[in-house]
């Protein structure tokens, strides 16, 4: 007796076909059905051809003639900074400690209901007073006069730093001593004196995350915040994660914008990458992004210092996102890059700026083609497309392949093709026939995030009509 052992065809989970499906691979420019298989693309073709990866159980999802493009790629602005815009007293442009007071005096009068009132951005060179460097009750004595009655808290725009008043530090000494902590670090703190609800965060963050779907963006890079706010905001993406609600991928970046020790450096990013190993590919942790600005900097990077905290985060494995602000940062960006290819790093090294480099300088590098240059980050604009496009064709690309190889990602993101991960983009219109300028304003009919449809803008219609029908019969 003969037995026959068949192993069963693999069928796919979701199947988008009557449409125009553009992949970004030469080799299949255009096709009019693709199949996702556990969060990943099972084929690209035609829908004839898919019959056998088709049972009762695959989502079959007629696009009625809809474009289909790679999910669009953000890598020129800051979705957590967005979630904090205006939760803060901003210090950014205070040059002396009686504008940070004036400021958050202004801050604490508009916001009284705040518990805790927070401002971050101030100059590490800024002292509260004149005096003695390492005198920190002056801070508490500037501040006190601005705001006794509430705990202040001040981040550096280092990270590294903070002032406080002296609400808050009675409330640090009794918990540091009842908690037996001899080292009061800013992290401890921060964790301490927590300036935000939590709730309204994460209602901020669904929100942002929403828009950024309605736009096609199926994948983000955060760059600039500091560290806390980013883990704020990954608090609530994870748990958006556990719940199978994340509409986005998120490429976290440890944002440094002064010499640091390498060790400190690496510490921080293996910390990070730790916290997200369990997170498969969803949330990232692998990035530094390292802000050259050397003549508004009170503490500028040497050659020697940014050679140094390079190699130690290159040898870890991490990629480089490096933004040079003027020409010199520019050039010092270049010769790094000579350093960590010379050292046989082969680590993505991406460098953002909106110099580029003279025919003599260049022709003085060997690996200057070795990196990724792109134009300088925009962190709060409305739109990740602020660079210089001349087409829509250029757009698509810097969107889609050139993000995917900026992020690190080329082998997984940036392409429609079997075996990537299956993250798309569908539109109502063919993006290449719009002009230039009408493209940001464009919305997604549908978007697709690991095999599944995250948003669906005739779904969310129908429930925006739903809500207002129930709430007018209330």
């Amino acid at each position: 007796m003969a037995f026959g052992f068949f192993k069963k065809a693999e069928t796919a989970d979701l199947i988008l076909h009557n449409g125009h499906v553009f992949t970004q691979n030469p080799e299949l420019p255009w096709a009019s059905a693709v199949a996702c298989k556990d969060g990943e693309i099972m084929a690209v073709g035609s829908f004839e051809n898919m019959e056998g990866i088709t049972d009762n159980n695959t989502n079959v999802v007629d696009l009625d003639g809809k474009y289909v493009f790679p999910g669009f790629i953000d890598i020129h602005r800051s979705p957590v900074l967005k979630v904090f815009e205006g939760r803060y007293a901003d210090l950014s442009e205070c040059t002396s400690a009686e504008e940070v007071a004036e400021t958050v005096r202004c801050w604490a009068e508009d916001n009284p209901e705040n518990e805790i009132v927070f401002g971050y951005g101030y100059g590490d060179d800024l002292k509260p007073e004149d005096g003695e460097e390492d005198d920190f009750s002056l801070s508490a004595s500037v501040l006190d006069r601005v705001c006794p009655d509430r705990p202040v808290v001040l981040l550096c725009a280092n990270c590294l730093d903070c002032w406080t008043n002296s609400a808050s530090d009675k409330i640090i000494a009794d918990t540091a001593e009842e908690e037996f902590v001899d080292n009061v670090t800013v992290d401890y703190v921060l964790n301490l004196l927590i300036p935000f609800d939590f709730d309204e965060i994460e209602e901020v963050v669904c929100q942002e995350i929403s828009d950024l779907a309605d736009k096609g963006f199926t994948s983000v890079l955060n760059l600039q915040s500091p560290d806390y706010f980013e883990s704020l905001y990954q608090d609530s993406i994870i748990g958006l994660y556990n719940e199978g609600n994340l509409k986005q991928r998120f490429f976290g970046s440890f944002f440094i914008n002064r010499p640091l020790l390498p060790q400190v450096a690496v510490y921080r990013l293996m910390t990070r990458r730790t916290n997200c190993m369990e997170l498969g590919e969803m949330i990232h942790a692998e990035s530094l992004n390292l802000y050259l600005d050397n003549d508004n900097s009170p503490v500028p990077f040497s050659q020697e210092a940014l050679d140094k905290i390079l190699e130690e985060v290159c040898d870890k494995g991490f990629n480089i996102f490096l933004e040079a602000i003027g020409y010199d940062d520019l050039v010092m960006a270049y010769q790094a890059l000579e350093h960590i290819r010379s050292k046989g790093y082969k680590n993505v090294f991406v460098i953002a700026s909106d110099y580029a480099l003279s025919d003599e300088d260049a022709s003085q590098l060997l690996y200057r083609e070795s990196a990724f240059t792109t134009w300088g980050t925009n962190v709060l604009s409305p739109g990740s497309l602020t660079g210089s496009v001349s087409s829509v064709t250029e757009a698509i690309d810097q969107l889609t392949l050139e993000a995917a190889e900026a992020i690190g990602m080329s082998s997984r993101l940036g392409t429609i093709q079997e075996g990537k991960l299956a993250d798309m983009a569908v539109f109502d219109e063919n993006l290449f026939d719009l002009d230039l300028k009408l493209l940001p304003r464009i919305h997604a009919s549908m978007t697709v995030l690991n095999g599944e449809i995250v948003y669906d803008a005739d779904g969310e219609n129908d429930m925006e009509m739903y809500n207002l029908m129930a709430s007018q019969q209330l």
